[in-house]
Formats: structure tokens, sequence, C-alpha cells
């Protein structure tokens, strides 16, 4: 069976979504696509687009619209919050499945046992590494604050 990628999947759902006239879906998933074209169009990229670049689009749409939702929040405009909550929940399928805590430290232990990092000192090698390891399944905030603690001899 081959597996279908991200950006297939996006065209997939887009076609759903118009088919059952779902505006929520229908407007983030088009903005998704748009983005993702035109990241794909951006310097390194070449006009290719691979199931990376289709997460670290979705990302940042997420990231976007959780901010927006915020201000919204902030500006006492509840409805338009939703609208942009409701959006970034169409856009998180598209993200892997994301490590739970025990999960993230199991796998940055297993990191420092490979690079054997030389203390606190090490933690740019072992975010390196991390980062490779373990991209789209937890965030860079995340890494590091498990990573620091576990340098620190938590």
């Amino acid at each position: 069976m081959t597996r279908v990628s991200l950006f297939q999947k996006l065209e997939t759902d887009l076609a759903e979504a118009r088919r059952r006239s779902d505006t929520v879906a229908l407007g983030s998933l088009g903005l998704l696509k748009s983005e993702v074209v035109n990241a794909s169009k951006e310097a390194g990229f070449s006009g290719s687009i691979d199931d990376a670049l289709v997460i670290g689009t979705v990302r940042k749409e997420i990231k976007r619209r959780q901010e927006s939702a915020d201000a919204y929040t902030s500006a006492g405009r509840a409805e338009a919050a939703e609208r942009e909550l409701a959006a970034a929940e169409v856009l998180r399928p598209y993200l892997p499945a994301q490590l739970g805590p025990a999960e993230l430290e199991a796998e940055l232990r297993q990191v420092i046992e490979d690079i054997k990092p030389s203390g606190p000192a090490g933690f740019g090698q072992v975010m390196k590494e991390a980062n490779l390891r373990l991209a789209g399944r937890a965030s860079g905030s995340d890494i590091a604050v498990t990573a620091k603690r576990l340098l620190a001899g938590g």
C-alpha cells in the first residue's frame, strides 16, 4: 500500500470540505494549501512539497490562529476567538502525534547517552541531535526544558 503524502491528504480533505459545504474547513484548508504552495517557492525548496514543509506550515498556521484567538479574547470578541480556535482544530490532524513528557524524557536520555555531552556545556550538541530525531513530535521549547533538566542531573 502506498503512503499518501500530507499534501495529497490536504487536497483530498479540501475537496471533501467543498462537497460538505463546510465553510470553516474550506477556509482553513484553502489557506493552508496556499501557504504550503507559497512556502515551496521560497529559497531552498525549489517548488517541491514534502511532508516536512506541510508540517512546518501547519505549525505556523496553528500558532497564528492561536495568537489571533488570544488577541480576540483579550479584546472581548469571544465569537471571533472561537472561529480562530475552530480553524486551528481543522489543521491539527496534519501534525504528527506529539510525544508525552515520559516519552520525550526517554528519547532525550537516549540522545544524551549517544552523544555523551560534557555536562551542561553540551546542551547545544544535544539540542541539535534531539531536534533532528524528534522533528515534528515535540516542540523545541519542550525539548529544551527537558534537556536542560536532564543535563543538570535531573
